[in-house]
């Protein structure tokens, strides 16, 4: 190379790094705004959200469900359905496939590879 040609490139490489470090110093400006807006929406939130929400809550939400007719709820029937133990069968048979076939998939097959002959 001529001698222009390296002055370029070494101005060139120069260029770069301060370019570099630049960005550098610009993503670690970013980061630090980025954490101080992180810690100013927290104090925000536990200075007006939420004790604003508990108030809605307990002004308005607590009392609409305080007003409204809940029954007990009716435990579950136990039946004995055969289709439930059929459906049982099938989910076990499907796991057991699952699983011959990732064994099948991931186990150390030693004939499959040919070795080099050199």
């Amino acid at each position: 190379m001529d001698r222009k040609t390296q002055r370029e490139l070494a101005r060139l490489s120069q260029e770069a790094k301060r370019l570099w470090d630049e960005q550098r110093d610009v993503l670690a400006h970013a980061k630090t705004v980025a954490r101080h807006a992180s810690h100013s929406a927290g104090d925000i939130a536990k200075r007006d959200l939420i004790p604003r929400a508990h108030d809605t809550y307990r002004d308005t939400i607590e009392p609409a469900l305080s007003r409204m007719p809940w029954r007990p709820v009716a435990p579950a029937r136990q039946s004995s359905n055969p289709f439930v133990y059929v459906l049982m069968a099938i989910g076990a048979i499907t796991m057991a496939l699952v699983g011959y076939s990732a064994w099948q998939t991931l186990r150390a097959d030693d004939d499959l590879w040919v070795e080099d002959e050199d």
